[in-house]
């Protein structure tokens, strides 16, 4: 269920603000227009996802990006399509669906970004579609097991089952990319008109304004251990469809667990990555990690998760959209989806 942004005195809202007064001034900008928004479902969500994104940003340098975007708007509109914008090309691309690729559409408050945006499709190149040495190598950083509920992958050698301190459990595990390996596959550059390649491009520039490395995900780098570990398709399943996160703890690769929903009781509450060999096998990115993390938080506080979660159930069960344009907001949605398409960029 959606939630409403906290009030302008709780714990949360005075700690961003002590940062800086900017901040504060930004929030308080999406607080007011819930209050305006209250009878508008999708002017309310994206106020809230910009009011939470301020909250809870992974890092100064995205709370900062975000501040600047929700003080350029001009007027209510331009706040509500920065806010659209972000449902868009940050929140859709690391939710797990299967859909067509949008329009493409320009940033709403910040012209320069069309700029970065061309030069991401300038560098963009197709990544590779076999990620099994990828799945390998994390399974043996990751002991053969899934990482939430310590068991053991079904063909894990004799002797890790030997040293269980359990019974074996024997799973299917799978390879889970922190960045969605499904947001950069099957792009042509050389296509002059190609809306896969403009939305890949977009959301990567979108990780580019937001100050990250994007040329780590070039080619075989989306399939960086940096970017994958080995989870049980369940617990897959949660984290892509952004029901599940880790949350960073003061230890370095220490993290807790979190679930939207109930926390199944074979989940481990902390979970620890470790290595024995740094330099090849690396552990999951905490800047990625909590990328990740921020996307659940603000897909569920603001009630996107639930929102496009009710747009797909309901496509499908229309089948085929409606004439007399009754379907007009699954529709609308639906191109705002994102095919099952990787890019990579070039450094």
């Amino acid at each position: 269920m959606p939630t409403a942004l906290p009030k302008i005195d709780s714990p949360l809202v005075q700690h961003v603000a002590s940062e800086d007064p900017n901040y504060l001034s930004a929030y308080n900008v999406c607080l007011n227009h819930e209050e305006a928004f209250a009878a508008y479902e999708n002017k309310l969500r994206y106020v809230r996802i910009l009011g939470f994104l301020v909250l809870y940003a992974p890092n100064w340098t995205v709370r900062h990006e975000v501040v600047k975007c929700i003080h350029s708007r001009k007027n209510e509109s331009d706040l509500t399509d920065v806010g659209r914008f972000f449902e868009c090309y940050v929140i859709i691309p690391f939710k797990k669906y299967k859909g067509r690729t949008p329009k493409p559409s320009e940033h709403p408050s910040r012209p320069s970004f069309e700029a970065v945006k061309n030069q991401v499709k300038v560098d963009v190149s197709e990544a590779p579609k076999d990620h099994r040495d990828a799945k390998r190598k994390a399974l043996i950083r990751d002991n053969w097991r899934c990482v939430v509920t310590g068991f053991v992958d079904l063909n894990a050698p004799e002797d890790i089952i030997a040293q269980s301190e359990q019974p074996p459990r024997g799973i299917n595990t799978e390879c889970a990319h922190i960045i969605p390996e499904a947001t950069f596959f099957g792009v042509n550059p050389k296509s002059e008109e190609n809306t896969k390649l403009d939305f890949s491009a977009t959301i990567l520039a979108v990780l580019q304004r937001f100050h990250y490395d994007i040329s780590k995900f070039n080619g075989e780098k989306v399939h960086s251990l940096t970017n994958v570990m080995t989870l049980e398709k369940n617990v897959h399943d949660r984290f892509d469809q952004l029901e599940l996160y880790f949350e960073a703890t003061s230890q370095k690769d220490h993290y807790e667990v979190k679930c939207y929903g109930l926390m199944p009781p074979l989940f481990q509450q902390f979970v620890a990555f470790s290595t024995t060999d740094p330099e090849h096998l690396p552990v999951p990115s905490p800047e990625l990690l909590a990328f990740h993390a921020t996307c659940c938080k603000v897909a569920n506080l603001s009630g996107a998760a639930e929102y496009i979660d009710r747009v797909y159930r309901d496509a499908d069960e229309m089948g085929v959209l409606a004439s007399d344009g009754a379907s007009g907001d699954v529709l609308g949605y639906l191109l705002s989806s994102l095919s099952n398409y990787t890019v990579g960029v070039q450094g």
